[in-house]
């Protein structure tokens, strides 16, 4: 018999330019998924998917953007439920699919299994108003931070607050990712501000109708001190199995993408992960960021991410299948459950992680032969894979043109 097929959902920017785009929470639910035997089914919107190369996707049906009217998507999922019958999984891989999954879960579910957070529960972790709010009523620490409605309150707060340095981050992701290319911000993930004039510049700069932002503290010390949660909650919000890791290194390094990290436990961040998601009917694969502050010594929330992040592929190298767990628990195989793995661990984006080092070799923070050391000590990439290798071969031949072509550009000067 058969095993359903996984419909894994993702959702590639509407740009014209560049190349390939690779998004790797998707790439480590596809591999997860197609080791096992899982025919995938590559639910996209555009051929600059990288993940479309992979030979562990069987079929790719592309699909309407998020920010186009919301009955073109609604038309999209009816008609693929008619080309795939059945009872097929459905897994959203990146915030713009979460949201769009969690709004219409009711409709949805007539078509297909779906193990990822509800209307409910995205409506709790979409804003991360909402996600500060649920933290605080549980007596889990939170960073200073404010959600100003406009400039003029703004320009209230900014004289008002003495604990700069501070941080300007979106409250929902996907759409500053949207919007924040038409205003200052430029795609950033987030924008310091060390002052109140450099504040209100920038609020200025980056302010748009509609996009709602917050004003955050920047909790002191480097990388080291961000940790991680990854796990699956079943149906009845239990749970089921996790994986904890903390961060070596990002990019851009003060505000930017995991590129480093590895395996660790730690009892404070399960007990504030657990409880939190809970408190919210969580039910899927999640992620949880902390970090420990080192003026207070408590774990602080930075965000949820309602699906699977990034470095899941981290989890699954150390044994701990979480996209497998969702999928098998859908189709009413659950899988045993795993609560344990080993420490150290280590995973990286290493096309990224490259930059990572450079940067910090740049301010006397590291070197690139330390870099090259720790590179050849990982268990897993986040892109390379014996098993996957026509993927790999064009993503990294794709990294070493780059450097070339930035070494020529540098001697050309």
């Amino acid at each position: 018999m058969s095993m359903p097929l996984a419909i894994v959902f993702n959702h590639i920017g509407d740009s014209q330019g560049g190349g390939l785009q690779i998004n790797l929470s998707t790439l480590a639910v596809v591999r997860s998924l197609g080791r096992r035997g899982i025919k995938i089914i590559l639910v996209t919107t555009n051929k600059r998917d990288g993940i479309i190369g992979s030979r562990y996707v069987a079929g790719v049906e592309f699909c309407p953007y998020i920010h186009e009217p919301v009955e073109l998507m609604h038309g999209f999922f009816n008609a693929l439920a008619e080309r795939y019958p059945g009872n097929n999984v459905l897994i959203p891989c990146v915030d713009e699919c979460a949201w769009y999954v969690g709004k219409y879960y009711r409709q949805l579910a007539k078509y297909f299994l779906i193990p990822a957070p509800d209307t409910y529960a995205i409506g709790k972790i979409n804003n991360k108003r909402f996600q500060y709010e649920t933290a605080q009523s549980l007596g889990i620490p939170i960073p200073e931070t404010y959600f100003p409605q406009d400039l003029t309150e703004v320009e209230t707060l900014a004289h008002s607050i003495g604990n700069y340095p501070y941080v300007i981050k979106p409250n929902v992701s996907f759409e500053w990712k949207l919007q924040s290319a038409k205003s200052g911000a430029r795609g950033k993930k987030g924008i310091r501000v060390d002052s109140a004039q450099e504040l209100l510049n920038v609020a200025r700069a980056i302010f748009l109708p509609g996009t709602e932002f917050m004003i955050q503290e920047i909790i002191g010390g480097r990388d080291h001190r961000l940790v991680t949660f990854l796990g699956f909650f079943s149906a009845d919000h239990q749970l089921v199995s996790w994986f904890i890791r903390k961060k070596i290194r990002q990019c851009p390094i003060d505000f930017g993408y995991c590129t480093m990290t590895e395996s660790c436990h730690n009892p404070i961040v399960l007990d504030q992960s657990r409880r939190l998601l809970s408190a919210i009917n969580y039910y899927g694969v999640a992620g949880v960021e902390w970090k420990l502050d080192p003026a207070t010594e408590t774990y602080k929330l930075i965000e949820i991410n309602g699906r699977p992040v990034n470095t899941t592929g981290c989890a699954i190298a150390a044994g701990v299948d979480l996209p497998a767990m969702a999928y098998f628990y859908a189709i009413g195989q659950p899988l045993p459950p795993v609560t344990d793995w080993q420490d150290g661990e280590r995973w990286a984006w290493l096309s990224m992680d490259f930059w990572a080092a450079r940067e910090l070799a740049g301010i006397g923070q590291s070197s690139l032969l330390t870099w090259l050391k720790e590179a050849l000590s990982i268990k897993a990439d986040a892109v390379f894979a014996r098993d996957d290798f026509l993927l790999s071969l064009r993503y990294y031949a794709h990294f070493i043109a780059t450097l070339i072509t930035a070494k020529f550009k540098k001697l050309m000067k």
